[in-house]
């Protein structure tokens, strides 16, 4: 498998993010690896953004449309639907990757040619893209998935275009968790995960994020995990299930050497580190 051959589709779903979206749109004209598809799907913003998609839009192979859609599963959906590469990804217009990223994640595929699912690390930033915190990742875990959190954060994670139209897509009736039901569908298709320990891409945190809308996502997470929960599993069994999990993932961090993260992630959850 030649790397140079292989085409990244990267789909950006935005509206009137012209605050962070050329920073985001940089991120990816400016890797290394030239071989990319950039398709942003935008809402029909009605603030600056569509200024700063034409002003790039010539400049490297960028895609673009803008009309009114049914939510961000839906955009991101149409903009899958419109990709051509042979590997697939998605950056929201507030994120952006760091130098090199594709360049990375092309070696794995390339020298192994039967892993889907490519997944990193996660760097966090404020509103002014200054680096406030992070998020690592360990082994991949189909039950931790289903059953705990999610194990991949979906701005680092890369998979086979196959792989997608396999499991049909993202489902476009979830309005914040279609990521959550897509990664679902990817680990119960028995698709073969792969973790780079590296940290690839930039996730912003602030307070206009879709995924602050809790009572939806409740809801559609309930939903999600009454999908793929196994059925003869009591309440009480899913919560020793969930120990368990967690007694094994703190097990593969610790013996792929990240002791302070676990240390780390204890201590915020008991309140003694406040991020």
């Amino acid at each position: 498998m030649n790397k140079e051959n292989l085409l990244i589709s990267i789909i950006t779903p935005t509206f009137n993010r012209g605050r962070y979206l050329e920073e985001c749109i940089l991120s990816i004209k400016n890797q290394d690896y030239k071989n990319i598809e950039h398709i942003i799907i935008d809402g029909g913003s009605t603030d600056n953004s569509l200024e700063i998609i034409k002003k790039y839009e010539k400049t490297y192979n960028l895609k673009w449309i803008s009309e009114k859609d049914n939510g961000c599963a839906d955009a991101m959906e149409k903009g899958f639907q419109m990709a051509t590469g042979y590997i697939f990804c998605w950056l929201d217009s507030d994120d952006f990757y760091l130098p090199n990223t594709i360049e990375k994640i092309i070696k794995v595929f390339t020298k192994n040619p039967k892993i889907d699912v490519v997944f990193g690390d996660m760097l966090i930033c404020d509103l002014n893209s200054k680096i406030i915190d992070y998020t690592k990742k360990t082994t991949f875990d189909r039950e931790a998935l289903i059953y705990s959190q999610m194990v991949v954060n979906p701005q680092t994670t890369f998979w086979k275009s196959d792989l997608h139209k396999k499991i049909g897509g993202i489902n476009r009736k979830y309005l914040r968790c279609g990521d959550y039901d897509f990664f679902c569908k990817m680990a119960i298709s028995n698709a073969k995960f792969y973790h780079i320990r590296d940290f690839l891409a930039v996730y912003r945190s602030h307070s206009e994020q879709l995924t602050k809308s809790l009572d939806i996502c409740n809801a559609e997470t309930k939903e999600i995990n009454q999908k793929y929960y196994d059925k003869n599993i009591s309440d009480f069994g899913i919560k020793i299930k969930k120990t368990k999990i967690w007694i094994k993932r703190v097990f593969y961090f610790l013996i792929q050497g990240d002791i302070w993260y676990v240390v780390r992630s204890i201590l915020i959850k008991i309140g003694f580190i406040h991020i």
